[in-house]
């Protein structure tokens, strides 16, 4: 028996006036998807607050009042790590300036499992490169990537045998603290202790540290950094905290592997897009649903207010596909979003709870390096396995770190695509004012905007990101070069070990493969001149056998060997095909896209039963292996939350209680309280 994650089942709620509907993945069914939505949109109240206000010439509609109307019921402190509570309290207590500071802060930069360990890696954080790499004591460290020396890459230097970092233009050396160790031009060893005793000839070092699996590094250098960084906490995700090596974290709870990739497009573009439940079953149509079908109105309820520290937290009500049928909307959905780089998506149900963390990094104008893992926490029953978010979250969790890693540009590349051209449109070549362009030049007709409205205020308020770089702070042109915009290799693939090994495994089975389908057709070719020879020789000198002798004198085997070799060739080109989806995945909108297609064929982008999924379930949650377990510190499930009662939000309940107290005192007449 699994141990319950909640104390109640969740009361379906939702508009009633929207009908559960079946949804359908093919194309030709789009006439009749649009018919049945127009149905539905007739026959659904279109009401706007009187703060909302329509303009033609663009900017959000969305008025100040619309905006704070719910934060009465918000917590200040749901969602936050109880590290960094003290510092949110603090700022909320108007101790500090309220202002953002984004080199005083954490970011990831690197996923320690993905990286070759004998190597530097390069990187960008806010505009400046840096370089991390592992030191002979085992740990990792972070450098500007520059040599004291004269200024050259030390990305392009070697990690030596000693533990060492070895700039590769005059052989100086560098241990973890960034001390040079060895100065070959020295003409003495008197002058080179002289020398290695001057501070200058030291590696530029930034605080860094290793945690749930990343190698994290600190906005800035200098005297007063490696202190500061003491002093603040961490974006930690407390839901990770304990997890092994084979994905177990406490609590019997469950994370897939960390995924990684640098984006082409910027910080800003990312958590607009990501913030945005709206997109989802449109951008990524047949991979979590369907665009004809499923999108569908909603509210953003405050759950945690808008600070300069904390971000803020909203939940999604009612939570619409992909979270939800619609119709039958049996789990609830958060956004969390926690400056400089964090945002959990928070997907509870009565029986099974998945938590997904984006980390988002600037790394230079019009580029990010994106992070992402998701823990599931299960309760008791069967009926989440026919979720869609349920099957298409549990799928990640068994898959090895290359097949997630591999599939990945069918989700992102999706958006990518998109996104990588707004941002331009949108800025105009003045990436520093996107905040106030943004809101200028877009069009927010309907409150399903509204957390990428707050998103823009929050941005608007504690922004521009301080880029400090040899690029500058220019955004840079739309890249119209399909090789380079989906160019999997230098965005993932070049710095991921997991995935050189599966392309190197990939490329020897195809070669493989090929030989061996062209051993069996030269075989086959054999069986049928020898054939052929045969019927000449029963048919006598001078007379030509007829095709039906030659058949009849064949081996009987040919057939099999000529089915074998093509399915050998076949299975040479299929593994062509998915090796170089390690180098490139282009994609396009207008365009079927066989592997999504064939996501929503199996039954994981739609609700339904599974027989993989109960499989999957059963291997990882059932039984009562995991009774018993405490969770992770600051977990955010029903049971350790003190802000949720079961899976409930209190806040977005308390939101509710106020919306259905201000119906009954409009109907009877009556002022609400």
């Amino acid at each position: 028996i699994r141990p319950a994650l909640t104390m109640a089942a969740l009361v379906i709620t939702g508009p009633s006036t929207l009908a559960q509907r079946r949804g359908t993945f093919a194309k030709g069914h789009a006439s009749g998807a649009r018919l049945a939505r127009a149905a539905r949109l007739a026959s659904t109240p279109r009401t706007r607050p009187e703060s909302t206000r329509a303009s033609a010439s663009g900017g959000t509609t969305i008025g100040a009042d619309e905006m704070a109307k719910d934060a009465s019921s918000a917590e200040p402190l749901i969602g936050i790590n109880p590290d960094r509570v003290p510092m949110v309290e603090a700022v909320n207590r108007g101790e500090t300036s309220g202002k953002f500071n984004w080199t005083k802060q954490w970011y990831p930069v690197a996923v320690i499992d993905l990286l070759d360990t004998s190597k530097p890696h390069p990187t960008q954080l806010l505009g400046k490169d840096i370089v991390v790499w592992k030191d002979g004591a085992g740990k990792w460290n972070v450098f500007e990537d520059k040599c004291p020396h004269r200024l050259a890459p030390l990305s392009e230097g070697r990690v030596e045998d000693d533990g060492t970092l070895l700039c590769a233009y005059h052989a100086w050396r560098f241990d973890g603290d960034g001390k040079c160790t060895d100065m070959p031009q020295a003409s003495s060893k008197e002058e080179e202790d002289r020398v290695r005793a001057n501070p200058r000839s030291c590696a530029f070092t930034r605080p860094c540290m290793e945690a749930q699996g990343l190698v994290w590094a600190w906005g800035e250098g200098g005297k007063e950094a490696e202190l500061e960084a003491r002093m603040t906490p961490p974006l930690l995700v407390p839901e990770i905290e304990g997890v092994g090596k084979n994905g177990e974290a406490p609590g019997g709870a469950y994370r897939n592997h960390w995924q990684v990739r640098d984006m082409p497009y910027g910080w800003a573009a990312f958590f607009e897009n990501a913030i945005d439940p709206a997109h989802a079953v449109v951008s990524h149509h047949t991979l979590v649903g369907s665009r004809y079908d499923d999108p569908a109105g909603f509210n953003c309820v405050v759950e945690r207010p808008m600070t300069a520290e904390a971000g803020f937290r909203c939940a999604v009500d009612p939570a619409v596909p992909p979270f939800n049928t619609i119709g039958k909307y049996d789990a609830e959905t958060s956004y969390d979003f926690q400056p400089p780089c964090l945002l959990k998506i928070d997907w509870r149900h009565e029986e099974a709870r998945f938590l997904t963390s984006h980390y988002c990094v600037p790394t230079r104008p019009g580029w990010c390096r994106h992070f992402v893992a998701t823990v599931c926490q299960r309760g008791e029953g069967e009926k989440v396995r026919r979720h869609r978010w349920f099957k298409l979250n549990l799928f990640t969790l068994t898959s090895p770190a290359w097949m997630t890693h591999v599939l990945g540009p069918t989700f992102l590349h999706q958006d990518m695509v998109l996104l990588h051209q707004q941002e331009k449109i949108i800025a105009r070549g003045d990436g520093q004012d996107i905040a106030n362009r943004w809101k200028d030049e877009v069009f927010i007709p309907t409150s399903a905007d509204k957390m990428t409205v707050m998103f823009y205020q929050w941005f608007g308020r504690n922004g521009p990101i301080p880029w400090d770089g040899r690029d500058g702070d220019a955004m840079p042109p739309i890249e119209r070069d399909q090789s380079k915009l989906f160019d999997t290799w230098e965005m993932h693939t070049k710095y991921c070990t997991h995935c050189q090994g599966a392309l190197r495994n990939t490329e020897a089975l195809k070669v493989i493969a090929a030989a061996a389908a062209a051993g069996k057709a030269v075989w086959a070719t054999c069986l049928l001149a020898f054939g052929a020879s045969a019927a000449g020789a029963a048919a006598g000198a001078g007379v030509t056998p007829s095709l039906g002798d030659v058949i009849a004198a064949v081996d009987p085997s040919l057939v099999g060997e000529v089915f074998s070799a093509l399915s050998l060739a076949g299975t040479a080109y299929g593994l062509h095909g998915f090796a170089g989806m390690f180098r490139s995945y282009p994609f396009s909108h207008a365009e079927e896209d066989i592997v999504m297609e064939g996501t929503a064929k199996i039954g994981l982008s739609n609700d339904g039963p599974s027989l993989y999924i109960d499989v999957v379930d059963n291997l990882l949650f059932g039984g009562n292996k995991h009774a018993g377990k405490k969770c992770a510190v600051g977990c955010e499930c029903g049971k350790c939350s003190p802000f949720h009662d079961g899976i409930r939000s209190k806040p977005l309940d308390a939101f509710r209680k106020k919306q259905e107290s201000a119906r009954a005192a409009k109907e009877a007449g009556t002022p609400a309280r």
